[in-house]
């Protein structure tokens, strides 16, 4: 399965000003079971729970997160994880992201991250 980021991702706070909403559009590239697929995000050490892949069977969707105000810092890392669960094992990663947080005026926004280098 082949998955790629389709846009640019959004972030705002929150009305209430407690939380940031992150915003991540996605494109599934293959016809596949979608019943099995979760997703997650992890910023700093806190990784946020698991949740459904949408049912809508579409290939374009956008990957939602509400993600408390105090772990969204300055140059905090946050990645986006799509996983399939394995019996017996930890999930299989089918996608990531890997970003960096960015605050600019009081407005939350993400910057991409190199990926490392492979390592043999």
């Amino acid at each position: 399965m082949r998955i790629e980021e389709n846009g640019p991702e959004t972030c705002k706070v929150a009305r209430s000003g407690g939380f940031v909403l992150v915003r991540v559009p996605v494109r599934v590239l293959d016809d596949i079971d979608y019943s099995p697929l979760t997703f997650r995000y992890t910023i700093g050490g806190f990784v946020g729970r698991e949740s459904k892949w949408p049912s809508s069977g579409k290939n374009e969707i956008a990957l939602h997160f509400r993600i408390p105000l105090e772990l969204f810092r300055d140059r905090e890392r946050f990645t986006v994880e799509v996983l399939r669960p394995e019996e017996q094992s930890r999930p299989q990663v089918l996608w990531s992201a890997r970003r960096e947080v960015r605050w600019q005026s009081g407005t939350p926004g993400l910057e991409p991250l190199e990926e490392p280098a492979p390592t043999f």
